[in-house]
């Protein structure tokens, strides 16, 4: 096993913006000696993140700043309980001049070419997803919508859609088809819709669907909606504040059609699927279960070892799963049911938060932090699944008082890119995105303004893109950025040859999982011609 440094800081340059210069001099006019203070002070007022933020670097919005009187703001905090760990989200309409709210930082050497950035002086960018041609973004608070960006453009969406301008959204796309999902309450949370999308639909959902149900404690996410890979299936997980049941209902992905659904008592909090959507991985509590998605029977349960701010992870094939919380485990099928081949932990460490495992279960990792000094220290873990032993770590520490929870994970197929989110510390001492290869060597980067909310790596791990808020999550404020870069080509490895047997549902279901038709799609052009992996021999899940 082998141990990485922490990543050094140096001093950032603190350039003033061109136009408020600009403005100053027209405002002065000949006074040059009253211009030269002035940008001085103002360039110390509102630090800049300088230090090659160039690299093609392009913002689509104003940067974030004071909100306007009545402008709806949040602020987000992890709590440790016996249970779990919990995220409280606040809102308020504080007035509140973000520039100085947020410190100065220390910037990273970049790491990554930033193709283009998107900056909402309202909306905080707290889920993403990237496809062969599209970034769709899900902002959330003010100005909630959807966004879709083409990847070879310069932050100008083809199109946004919002049913209700205010609000909470997540989205999903499918990595191996023109299909995404885009789930969104209103502020009141009292509404909850799904719709279904192509990157051709110019803002106009193919279909929508309202749910019968809501709860304005749990809104709409990022990690309660799923498309598979071959998107021929939408997943989703709502709650009913009345009943206190929460429900999976699983679409046909082209018509919104509800293939199946199935309702329990004990809350969901995220759902993941195979590349076919044959299987749903639903996030319940401190409880992984696995769906069969043509008729919602349980095909498989086990027991996690935390609640509350967890998101679980199924490969394509359906073969390993993740889960995390207080305990790092991995699930393997072994012909028969699924049986534990890794089982980690660390003294006051939580795993739940940011988990994944890659498309072809090779790799699986999680980014573990430190709830015991307020999430000011933590470590990302990669481990082998066939070997069952540790690759590597990569550990990061920092200071102030905000913490540095970590909340998202994503991979490329063959586990060669693996980025992790967090919320960062409050003086940025490790950037909001870091993006490894298998070696645990960190290869790229996003240093957000504030907490990255949100991350997602395209299937050969060339792009990565992140969502953040305007300031720390622990902040009162609004505003938001999304930030796509490009990594340098990573060289493929070569794979250590394994038998997975199929998983056949023997388990606790007695029904047998009836295949799904996968849609035909219609081909589009890529804009940035690019190699693409040949797909992973996997076993197809009956």
């Amino acid at each position: 096993m082998k141990k990485k440094s922490n990543p050094q800081p140096r001093p950032a340059c603190l350039p003033a913006r061109e136009g408020g210069f600009f403005n100053l001099r027209v405002s002065i006019g000949l006074l040059t000696v009253v211009a030269g203070l002035l940008f001085v002070l103002f360039a110390t007022a509102n630090p800049s993140k300088g230090g090659g933020r160039g690299f093609g670097a392009r913002s689509n919005g104003p940067t974030p700043s004071r909100p306007s009187s009545g402008q709806l703001t949040g602020r987000t905090f992890a709590r440790v309980t016996p249970n779990g760990v919990i995220t409280e989200n606040l809102l308020g309409s504080e007035r509140q001049d973000l520039a100085r709210a947020t410190p100065e930082r220390l910037v990273l050497e970049p790491l990554g070419n930033t193709l283009w950035q998107v900056d909402d002086q309202n909306a905080i960018a707290d889920g993403v997803a990237i496809d062969a041609n599209d970034v769709w973004g899900a902002w959330t608070l003010q100005g909630a919508r959807l966004s879709a960006y083409p990847i070879g453009g310069d932050g100008t969406p083809d199109f946004e859609f919002s049913s209700f301008g205010s609000g909470n959204s997540g989205v999903a796309s499918a990595k191996g088809a023109d299909r995404m999902a885009y789930m969104e309450s209103n502020a009141a949370g009292t509404d909850f819709r799904v719709h279904g999308f192509r990157s051709t639909s110019a803002g106009v959902p193919d279909w929508s669907f309202p749910f019968p149900v809501s709860d304005p404690n749990l809104p709409a996410s990022s990690k309660k909606v799923a498309v598979s890979y071959d998107g021929s299936t939408v997943a989703s997980v709502v709650s009913d504040s009345v009943t206190q049941n929460s429900t999976l209902y699983v679409f046909e992905a082209d018509t919104g059609a509800v293939r199946s659904s199935w309702t329990d008592p004990l809350r969901m909090d995220a759902v993941d699927l195979t590349d076919d959507g044959s299987i749903a991985l639903v996030t319940q509590d401190n409880l992984a279960v696995l769906v069969d998605t043509s008729n919602g029977n349980t095909l498989f349960s086990v027991a996690g070892s935390g609640a509350g701010n967890i998101f679980y992870r199924i490969s394509g094939d359906g073969s390993v799963f993740v889960t995390g919380g207080f305990n790092f485990d991995v699930y393997k099928y072994d012909g028969t049911t699924y049986q534990r081949v890794i089982h980690f932990t660390r003294p006051s460490s939580w795993f739940g938060g940011a988990a994944i495992v890659s498309r072809d279960g090779s790799t699986v990792g999680s980014f573990a932090g430190n709830y015991a000094n307020n999430w000011l220290t933590g470590e990302v873990f990669l481990f082998d699944v066939a070997s069952a032993q540790m690759i590597g770590s990569y550990p990061v520490s920092g200071t102030g008082q905000y913490q540095g929870t970590p909340v998202g994970a994503e991979s490329n197929d063959n586990g060669t890119v693996m980025a992790f989110a967090s919320w960062g510390t409050e003086f940025h001492d490790w950037p909001e995105v870091m993006v490894f290869n298998r070696n645990v060597d960190l290869i790229g980067a996003i240093n957000f303004p504030g907490s990255a909310f949100g991350v997602d790596v395209s299937t050969d791990g060339q792009y990565v893109v992140g969502g953040s808020k305007a300031v720390h999550a622990n902040q009162f404020g609004s505003g938001g950025r999304i930030e796509l870069i490009q990594l340098q080509p990573q060289p493929t490895p070569t794979p250590t040859p394994t038998t997975t047997p199929s998983p056949t549902v023997t388990p606790t279901a007695t029904a047998t999982t009836t295949p799904t038709a996968t849609p035909t799609t219609t081909p589009r052009a890529t804009p940035l011609p690019r190699p693409r992996p040949s797909p992973h021999p996997r076993p197809t899940p009956p």
